[in-house]
């Protein structure tokens, strides 16, 4: 990837993610101004903590898209492949219960990310 690609890639993740986050950051100050009634005490600091918020969800957004989903993909077509199921000169058709491994494998790794990460355990 080139460097015009790779910032087209990150300006329009860049307004993506500001188009996705404004509707949050307007219910915010609407219920700070309408409903409380009142300023907003540090505006430096939650202005610089938007931009921060931005730019991280940007970066991490780039990140999930140009590495771990390509990954994921890959790891997917490998494992699920008939070749690799199978020897390459067998002509047996395959069954879903030959990829019984390949279900354990995802569910093994999706416990995992649910002990580790505990925002998963609310949904």
């Amino acid at each position: 990837m080139n460097m015009p690609d790779w910032l087209r890639l990150l300006g329009g993740t860049f307004l993506s993610t500001l188009r996705d986050v404004v509707p949050i950051i307007a219910i915010i100050f609407g219920f700070q101004f309408l409903l409380l009634r009142r300023a907003i005490p540090q505006w430096r600091k939650v202005v610089l903590g938007l931009v921060y918020v931005v730019l991280g969800l940007t970066l991490f957004l780039v990140g999930l898209d140009q590495a771990l989903f390509p990954l994921g993909r890959s790891m997917a077509a490998q494992l699920t492949a008939p070749e690799f199921l199978h020897s390459a000169g067998s002509a047996v058709a395959l069954h879903w219960s030959d990829y019984g491994w390949v279900y354990f494998f995802a569910f093994m790794v999706g416990f995992a990310i649910t002990v580790a990460e505990p925002s998963p355990l609310a949904v």
